[in-house]
């Protein structure tokens, strides 16, 4: 059901994971293209490729650092119709399992089989591309949410995070963009994993959104939401309370939402400074990035999004 390689980088031990094209069936007008994960990874992927998914599930996917906890939120609140008390009552990453995270953390509880545990509907979240999510997402067309941040606000957030993680093991963020573009960071390739939910966005399964549109216009988005997810539109009042709920200083004061403090507890040697949720900004990288980094960045983008008649602009707007 899929081949691995290994490789050599900074990280440490990374291996390259790929599925066979013949499961996804968009694939080969899409980026066919290698996943770097941890060789841990290898011990649960063949149950996530296998896993049994529902005619209800939603899938939320990103690359990591994309907003994936504002929409896991926005979704999760949506498809419970508004239930206040019972997000109040458990952490969003039970609510909505991490479903490779085992993989990644092999001493943290298995994700897969909290998913088997919950009731429906389930929306299940994942950082893996197209070609390594459960295969029968594509067979029955499951719902899916696809949230796309831009390359280099990625970069900075994802540096911040992973580093403070132990995940990337560099020096400074010079290294960490060289690593970034040459996929030596987990769940790189950026740009295949992007472009290839670009490419079906249109599908009346996928619903696609960036999230400097959903910090231009959460409004819109959570209308348009609604509709994908088959729920009543909200009325004034439960849109005014529900925005509220979801801005980013509630949020981020929010034990539920953010994981910072469970992070430091489970995880050991965390960076003391370590945020889950840092700055929630669009443009966050204007002022980390030196002048030379954001044209390597921009460079290699074009390269990459020219073979695809794409800019970034067509993705995510006037950044």
């Amino acid at each position: 059901m899929y081949i691995s390689r290994p490789k050599s980088s900074v990280f440490g031990k990374l291996v390259e994971f790929k599925a066979k094209c013949s499961e996804v069936p968009f694939i080969q007008n899409g980026l066919d293209s290698w996943c770097s994960m941890p060789p841990t990874f290898d011990a649960v992927i063949e149950q996530v490729l296998q896993f049994e998914v529902r005619s209800d599930d939603v899938f939320l996917v990103t690359f990591m650092k994309s907003g994936t906890t504002w929409m896991q939120e926005t979704a999760w609140m949506l498809l419970n119709d508004l239930d206040y008390k019972g997000s109040a009552q458990l952490p969003l990453s039970q609510r909505s399992p991490f479903i490779e995270y085992h993989g990644i953390r092999p001493s943290f509880p298995n994700a897969l089989k909290l998913c088997e545990m919950l009731p429906s509907p389930r929306l299940i979240k994942s950082h893996l591309p197209a070609n390594l999510l459960p295969h029968q997402i594509w067979k029955k067309k499951t719902k899916l949410i696809y949230v796309a941040r831009n390359c280099k606000d990625v970069i900075v957030s994802s540096y911040h995070f992973t580093k403070a993680l132990g995940y990337w093991s560099g020096d400074n963020i010079a290294d960490y963009v060289n690593d970034f573009m040459n996929n030596d960071v987990m769940y790189t390739s950026y740009w295949s994993h992007v472009v290839n939910f670009w490419k079906i966005r249109n599908k009346p399964n996928i619903f696609f959104v960036t999230y400097e549109e959903m910090k231009r216009n959460l409004k819109g988005v959570i209308e348009r939401l609604c509709e994908f997810l088959e729920k009543p539109q909200l009325n004034d009042r439960e849109m005014e309370q529900l925005l509220e709920h979801l801005s980013f200083d509630n949020m981020k004061e929010n034990k539920q939402t953010n994981a910072t403090a469970a992070i430091k507890q489970r995880i050991p040697n965390v960076d003391a400074n370590f945020q889950f949720m840092r700055r929630g900004i669009v443009g966050s990288y204007k002022d980390e990035l030196t002048p030379e980094l954001k044209a390597k960045i921009d460079v290699w983008s074009k390269k990459v999004l020219d073979e695809h008649g794409l800019s970034e602009e067509d993705i995510f707007g006037k950044l």
